[in-house]
């Protein structure tokens, strides 16, 4: 064991000794960070020596914010640093110059030679305002002893910018070994440029996902409003993309604060239209402001663009921080679901938009957008509790069609027991219909034919008289079965059969016989039930002038006006008064009945010829009623 133990004594010294010489070797190894807080900077005539310019030199602190030190510059400046390169950097390390933020943009010279820059240097500058730069400065450039470092900053002046973090500048400079400033640099440029474009990106492909809910769904209005408001926050933000813009710096410092009543537009129809309201006057100054100041922009140019970005955001954040108040106040009673969460947006963006206005205009010495960061943080929950509502009202919406949809199969399937029911008593009706017609045909026609036969051959033994009313109860007989039966008849052999019966009856009545018959269309046809039930109301209409008139003369008239089959029967008896005829009745009551069966019209008139006219109208095509109970009928 005691051997153990002095092994164990003996392995701890070593590794103590090891570490402490490690410990030493990396002591004398490491180089200092050196931060520079002053240098000299000249804005003079140039005069060209060696490549650099020969200028006259004023000392200044670094940082150096021209918004303060010199507001109404803009273009080039240069600052000079002198470097002690002794002990700046192990032999074997690489030394680097490391910029936390230059506005607009800079180049970096040591001792005469150009070692980097950001971009252009004339107009338009390349934009850095939010890029941290990193440069190594080669080791054969560096001199023994003191060596001077250049740096060319160009930038504009405060008047042509929307808001004093883009106001032109340069930072505290740092110069040591690469590798220690790297993770500076790396972490500078994660926080200010990586991570921004990371969620502006996402915040854009939500902007695109929740415009595409909005066009499935146009009622929720909200959807797009909320499009247009992070739409215009992630535009505003692809500035960190592009740092060498097409247009002059001016225009897209005017781009900014001119559109930005999109931005508040957005927000406030979002959170009114998120609570179901809608305030007219506040939405035409809503949609007016949209139109006025970029005018105004426009008019004001360029050389005015910071003043009027400070009219403009002391006029758009009084009411971004008055409708979050409000929609906090309304959602409290009305949604307390989503109070919370609207909540810590709502403060969290007020808070960065009142950091941000105090930055920007009233002297907070802030350099960085914190909307750049923490605007998009904040729009993400926002968006996928809009993504979650989508949901729900989509669920919501599948559910009703679900109850929509039996709802109508149960009405149509109470539908079709009723149009079967329906069917069911159209069917019956048409055949209660048509027993009825047949029955009154069997009863006025063949009926009163076989009483006559019966009464006459009890009286008389006249077998030519017996036969011939037998064939006229044969005739009644076979135009009660053409009426179920039959085809449709030719309108000519119709017309033909009319005459015939109607100039035999009245010549044997002896009567004189007027016919006037037109004749039909080309090709007509007569349907069966037309042709039965017109022959029956002539033959009617005939014994009515025969039997009752006491006239001497008839006259028959058949025309075909605009689908229809017109006949007149008048005489020149003692006639009768048109108002008194009886409504019911074998004779009249039957022809009355028969016109109504086929659709059409019939009339009692004063006769010119002295005795009574009747007039019937019957329509060629039968109506809807009689042509759907004849359809049914015939399937019966």
């Amino acid at each position: 064991m005691q051997w153990i133990q002095a092994l164990i004594v003996a392995l701890s010294r070593r590794l103590a000794l090891a570490g402490l010489l490690g410990a030493l070797a990396v002591a004398v190894a490491h180089a200092e960070v050196v931060v520079i807080r002053q240098a000299e900077v000249s804005s003079g005539p140039v005069a060209a020596m060696g490549g650099l310019p020969v200028l006259t030199w004023q000392p200044q602190a670094l940082p150096d914010d021209w918004a303060h030190t010199r507001p109404a510059f803009g273009g080039e400046l240069w600052y000079r640093v002198a470097l002690d390169a002794s002990g700046l950097v192990a032999p074997s390390q690489v030394p680097a110059i490391y910029v936390e933020r230059v506005c607009s943009n800079l180049a970096v010279y040591l001792n005469g030679a150009l070692v980097g820059s950001g971009g252009q240097l004339t107009l338009p500058y390349t934009r850095n305002c939010f890029t941290p730069q990193m440069f190594t400065l080669p080791q054969p450039l560096l001199k023994t002893g003191v060596n001077t470092l250049h740096l060319q900053v160009v930038g504009y002046p405060l008047r042509q910018v929307s808001a004093a973090q883009r106001s032109s500048g340069l930072s505290e400079l740092r110069v040591g070994p690469a590798h220690e400033l790297q993770p500076l640099y790396d972490q500078a440029l994660w926080w200010n440029i990586t991570l921004p474009k990371i969620i502006t990106a996402l915040l854009g492909a939500f902007a695109i996902f929740i415009g595409a809910l909005w066009l499935t769904r146009r009622q929720d209005t909200y959807f797009g409003y909320f499009t247009l408001w992070i739409g215009w926050w992630t535009l505003n933000t692809t500035r960190l993309y592009v740092i060498d813009p097409p247009l002059a710096g001016p225009w897209i410092e005017m781009l900014v604060p001119a559109t930005a009543p999109l931005c508040v537009t957005g927000f406030v129809l979002f959170l009114m239209r998120f609570l179901g309201r809608s305030v007219g006057w506040i939405n035409q100054i809503l949609w007016w402001q949209l139109l006025v100041i970029p005018v105004v922009f426009l008019l004001g140019g360029p050389e005015h663009i910071y003043t009027l970005a400070r009219l403009n955001y002391y006029w758009l954040v009084p009411q971004f921080v008055l409708v979050a108040c409000w929609f906090m106040a309304v959602s409290w009673r009305v949604s307390r679901r989503d109070f919370w969460l609207f909540f810590f947006i709502l403060v969290t963006m007020v808070g960065i938009t009142l950091v941000e206005l105090s930055a920007a205009f009233l002297g907070l010495p802030l350099k960085r957008h914190l909307g750049h960061l923490g605007g998009p943080i904040t729009l993400l929950p926002l968006g996928l509790r809009l993504i979650w509502a989508f949901s729900e009202n989509l669920r919501r919406s599948e559910q009703l069609n679900a109850e929509l949809e039996r709802r109508v199969a149960a009405k149509s399937q109470e539908i079709e027991r009723n149009y079967a029911e329906l069917s069911d008593m159209r069917v019956r009706d048409a055949a209660l219909q048509e027993r009825q017609r047949i029955a009154a045909d069997l009863h006025d026609d063949l009926g009163a034919s076989l009483l006559s036969i019966a009464h006459v051959s009890s009286q008389v033994d006249d077998q030519g008289r017996l036969a011939a009313m037998a064939r006229q109860a044969l005739d009644e007989m076979r135009l009660s079965v053409r009426g179920i039966l039959s085809e449709p008849a030719r309108a000519a052999e119709a017309l033909a059969d009319w005459r015939a019966e109607s100039v035999h009856r009245l010549g044997a009545a002896g009567m004189v016989v007027d016919w006037q018959g037109a004749e039909p269309p080309p090709g007509l046809l007569l349907p069966a039930r037309v042709q039965v039930q017109m022959t029956r109301v002539l033959r009617e209409a005939l014994s009515n002038v025969i039997l009752h008139s006491g006239g001497h003369r008839c006259r028959v008239c058949i025309d075909w006006v605009a689908g229809e089959l017109c006949l007149s029967v008048e005489d020149d008896g003692r006639g009768m008064d048109p108002a008194a005829l009886p409504a019911t009745g074998h004779g009249l009551g039957g022809m009355e009945r028969r016109v109504r069966i086929l659709a059409g019209r019939l009339t009692w008139q004063r006769s010119p010829l002295g005795g009574v006219c009747l007039q019937v109208q019957v329509p060629l095509v039968p109506a809807a009623s009689g042509s759907a109970a004849t359809s049914t009928l015939s399937r019966s």
